[in-house]
């Protein structure tokens, strides 16, 4: 049994917690606000409150003490520089042994819209670091935890009562209609996660990101169909990137759900 620290029992950290205590971890973590910590606790999650987003905030030693594994996992909200959120993950990481190795749950959002070919070699941090604060916080963390850390790059997050659909049903002239989507369900996100654990998979940058990739019209007009929302009207123009999984099928065993 490893005892596992998730920061940020969110949408995707809470159902990550709930499967690891299932598989027989020990699981602490943190939430922003004090209301959600007896939800929390009903689950069998040891919460504690603190916003991560803070500059130069304290983890509580609750979650620092013995711990095997941290899943860094707190989006950056509102940034006022390309620092600020890396600044803030090195912050929370910086305060647990040397002997924690990290999980840094990033995004596919990572990737210039340039690159049609997203695979985990498509650009560099040298390059984009000091432009895109995603890229400056997987450079930092890497500079400081080398071998300790994964960074697994999630695409579009969607399950239960998270579908982007519910945002485009009804609208009208909704631009990049061509546009390829890259999106994960919740349970290949979790999985994807516990294979890094179990496989000791350090030291990676990784994509997470079903295998289909329809285009934004084809896609959420039938989601919308599929839900009873009225439909949406895009426009037929555009063109993306399409995250490549194939490292992660090879390396990890990933099977992704279909969309």
């Amino acid at each position: 049994m490893s005892k596992i620290a998730i920061i940020g029992f969110g949408w995707l950290g809470k159902p990550l917690g709930e499967k690891l205590i299932q598989i027989g971890h020990s699981i602490v973590g943190s939430t922003r606000t004090n209301e959600k910590i007896e939800i929390l606790e009903l689950k069998k999650l040891k919460a504690y409150c603190f916003n991560s987003r803070l500059t130069n905030v304290i983890v509580p030693n609750e979650l620092t003490e013995n711990t095997d594994y941290c899943i860094l996992n707190f989006p950056p909200g509102k940034v006022n520089s390309i620092q600020e959120y890396g600044e803030h993950l090195l912050n929370v990481a910086q305060q647990f042994s040397e002997s924690t190795r990290f999980v840094f749950v990033s995004t596919t959002g990572v990737y210039p819209e340039h690159v049609k070919d997203a695979n985990e070699d498509a650009f560099t941090w040298d390059e984009n670091a000091h432009i895109n604060h995603i890229a400056f916080a997987e450079q930092l963390l890497s500079k400081q935890l080398k071998k300790r850390l994964t960074i697994v790059r999630m695409a579009g997050l969607i399950g239960p009562n998270r579908h982007p659909a519910k945002f485009f049903a009804g609208r009208t002239d909704i631009a990049n209609g061509n546009q390829p989507v890259n999106l994960i369900v919740q349970q290949d996100s979790i999985q994807i996660i516990i294979n890094i654990l179990e496989k000791n998979y350090w030291g990676e940058i990784v994509n997470a990101c079903a295998s289909q990739h329809p285009t934004r019209n084809e896609y959420y007009t039938e989601s919308c169909r599929k839900f009873g929302f009225e439909l949406p009207q895009f426009i037929e123009e555009g063109e993306g990137k399409i995250v490549n999984n194939e490292k992660s099928i090879r390396e990890l065993g990933m099977r992704y759900e279909i969309l």
